[in-house]
C-alpha cells in the first residue's frame, strides 16, 4: 500500500481519459486562447525582409514562373510561396501576413491538444513554447508549415506501415516546405522504407504507391529548389560551430550568436544534462536511431550551409516528434525514468514558455522591422513629388517594397516596375550589401530619396554615411529603428535611414 501511494499520479503521466467531447472542448479552448494571444501580439509585428521577399516573389510572379524559375534563386521549395501566391492573387493584404502563419500555428495547437499522448499540462506547455507561439507563428515564414506537418507526421507515425499513404502525403508536403524540412521528410521516409523492407510490406501495392507518392513530391522539391548556376549566395565553407550553436539555441540557449564564454559553456552543459532523460527514453523506445539521424542530418546541413538562429527550431520540433512517438514506452517504464523525463521536459518547456513571454513583450513594445514605417515616409515623399527618384542601399531596404504595387527603387533593375523582390543573381549590378561605395554612387546619381539599411558591415558606422551624405547636400530626414527579436534579446539590426536632398541645396539647384 505504501509503495502504491508513492507512485506518481497517472494524470501527470498520461492524458486524462474523459469523454471525447471534453477533450475536444479542451483543445478548442486552448486553440482559441493561443489565437487570442497571437492576435494581440501579431498585430504589432512589422514584417522584415525574409517575410517580404516570399510575399513579393508570390505577388509578382505567375505560379509557373514562381515554381519553375524564381525558387532556384531562393534555395527553397515552394509550398509556402504557393500559399502566398494564392493569398496575394486573391487580394489578401500584406499587412495581415502574420495571420496566415498564426492560423497555421493555431491549427497545430488544436492537433497537439487533441491528439498528442502527453499529459494536459505538457500539451499546453508545448503550444506556448517559443517556436510554436512566436518565432514560427508571429514571424510569417515557411517554418509555420512545419508546426503543423511535423505533429501530423508524429500522429500518423504508428500507422505508417498499415496506412502508409497518408503518412507519405504528409512527408511529401513536408519535403516541399523548405530545405530543412526536406531533410526531416527524407529521413523519416528512409526509416519507413527500411521498415517496409524488413517486414515484407514492399510487396504490397499500398506501400509501393506511398513510396512513389513521396518520391514524386521529393523530386518536385528538388527541381524547384536546386540552385541556379548564377545564384549569388552559397555555402561559406564548413563551420561546425554553427551546428553547435543551433543545438544550444534549440533548447536552453538565450544568448546572441558570437558569444562563447564560460556562462554559455555552462549553459550548454546544463542543456545536455536536461536532455539526457529524453535520450534514455528514446533508447528504451527504440527510437534513438531515428531521432539521432534526424538531429545529425540537420546539424551537418547547418555546418555546411548557411544557418541562422531560427533554424534551431527544427531541432526542437524533432525533439517533440521523438517524445511523441516514444511516450507509450514512458508510460510502461520505471517510476524513476518517468520522474526524470517529466522533470526534464517540464524544465525545457517552462524555459521556452518564459522566452515566449519575453519575445511577446518585446514585440509589443519595440519595432521588429523598419519597413512599414519607412514605406509610409517614402509614399508621403512621392505624393509630394510624384517624379521623385528613390534609391536603395542594402537588401534589407526591400522590406518597404510590399507596401507598393511595383518596384519603387530607381537603382534596381533599371527602375523597371517589376520585379519588386530581390533577385539573388550574380549578373545583376545591385549589391545586396551595405557598402560605402554604393552609397556614394547613389549620392552622385542625384536621387531625391535614398533608403539606407542600417545593417552595416564591420568597421563602419552610421556617422560615415551621414558624413558622405552631407558632403553631397543630403540630409537625414528619418532614422527608423528595427531589430529582429530572438527570445529575450535583439539580434540583427533592421533599421532604415532616409536621406533626402537638403532643402537649401535643392533650392540652390533649382
Amino acid at each position: 500500500m505504501t509503495a502504491r501511494a508513492a507512485m506518481p499520479s497517472p494524470a501527470l503521466l498520461t492524458p486524462a481519459a474523459p469523454s471525447r467531447s471534453h477533450e475536444a472542448a479542451l483543445a478548442a479552448i486552448g486553440a482559441v486562447g493561443l489565437a487570442a494571444a497571437l492576435i494581440a501580439v501579431g498585430s504589432h509585428h512589422e514584417a522584415w525582409f525574409d517575410e517580404a521577399q516570399a510575399w513579393l516573389l508570390a505577388r509578382d510572379s505567375t505560379l509557373t514562373d514562381l515554381l519553375r524559375e524564381r525558387l532556384h534563386y531562393e534555395g527553397s521549395p515552394g509550398l509556402w510561396h504557393a500559399v502566398l501566391w494564392l493569398a496575394s492573387h486573391a487580394g489578401y493584404p500584406f499587412a495581415a501576413l502574420w495571420l496566415i502563419s498564426s492560423a497555421i500555428a493555431v491549427s497545430s495547437a488544436f492537433l497537439i491538444l487533441r491528439a498528442a499522448p502527453f499529459p494536459v499540462w505538457l500539451r499546453f506547455g508545448i503550444i506556448g513554447s517559443y517556436f510554436f507561439a512566436y518565432q514560427y507563428s508571429v514571424v510569417a515564414r515557411s517554418y509555420a508549415l512545419d508546426l503543423l506537418l511535423v505533429p501530423l507526421a508524429a500522429c500518423l507515425f504508428p500507422q505508417r506501415a498499415t496506412r502508409p499513404l497518408p503518412y507519405a502525403i504528409v512527408l511529401g508536403l513536408l519535403a516541399n516546405t523548405n530545405a530543412h524540412s526536406f531533410l526531416v521528410a527524407g529521413t523519416l521516409c528512409a526509416e519507413t522504407l527500411l521498415l517496409g523492407l524488413r517486414a515484407g510490406a514492399w510487396r504490397q501495392p499500398a506501400f509501393l504507391s506511398s513510396m512513389v507518392v513521396f518520391a514524386l513530391c521529393a523530386l518536385s522539391a528538388i527541381l524547384q529548389a536546386w540552385p541556379a548556376p548564377d545564384v549569388s549566395f552559397g555555402a561559406a565553407g564548413i563551420h561546425f560551430d554553427r551546428a553547435d550553436r543551433l543545438l544550444s539555441e534549440a533548447f536552453v540557449g538565450g544568448v546572441p550568436f558570437g558569444t562563447l564564454d564560460v556562462p554559455v559553456l555552462v549553459q550548454r552543459l546544463a542543456g545536455l544534462l536536461i536532455l539526457l532523460p529524453s535520450l534514455v527514453l528514446f533508447h528504451r523506445a527504440g527510437t534513438f536511431s531515428l531521432v539521432g539521424a534526424l538531429i545529425l542530418s540537420l546539424m551537418v546541413f547547418s555546418a555546411v550551409q548557411h544557418a541562422n538562429l531560427w533554424h534551431s527550431g527544427f531541432l526542437f520540433l524533432v525533439w517533440i516528434f521523438g517524445l511523441w512517438i516514444s511516450w507509450p514506452t514512458l508510460n510502461a517504464g520505471s517510476r524513476t525514468l518517468r520522474r526524470l523525463v517529466l522533470a526534464s521536459v517540464a524544465s525545457l518547456v517552462l524555459l521556452q514558455d518564459v522566452q515566449t513571454a519575453a519575445a511577446w513583450i518585446r514585440e509589443v513594445r519595440e519595432p521588429y522591422s523598419s519597413g512599414r514605417e519607412a514605406a509610409a515616409l517614402v509614399r508621403a515623399a512621392r505624393e509630394r513629388d510624384p517624379a521623385a527618384r528613390v534609391a536603395a542601399i542594402g537588401f534589407k531596404a526591400f522590406s518597404i517594397q510590399p507596401w507598393f504595387p511595383h518596384n519603387v527603387f530607381a537603382n534596381y533593375v533599371g527602375g523597371a516596375s517589376n520585379p519588386a523582390f530581390y533577385l539573388w543573381d550574380r549578373r545583376q549590378r545591385f549589391s545586396p550589401r551595405v557598402e560605402l561605395d554604393s552609397f556614394r554612387a547613389a549620392l552622385a546619381g542625384g536621387y531625391d530619396l535614398i533608403v539606407l539599411s542600417t545593417d552595416l558591415p564591420p568597421g563602419l558606422d552610421l556617422d560615415a554615411y551621414k558624413a558622405a551624405g552631407s558632403e553631397e547636400g543630403y540630409c537625414v530626414t528619418a532614422n527608423i529603428p528595427g531589430h529582429l527579436i530572438w527570445k529575450t534579446d535583439r539580434v540583427e539590426d533592421d533599421g532604415i535611414l532616409l536621406f533626402e536632398r537638403c532643402r537649401s541645396a535643392h533650392d540652390a539647384d533649382g
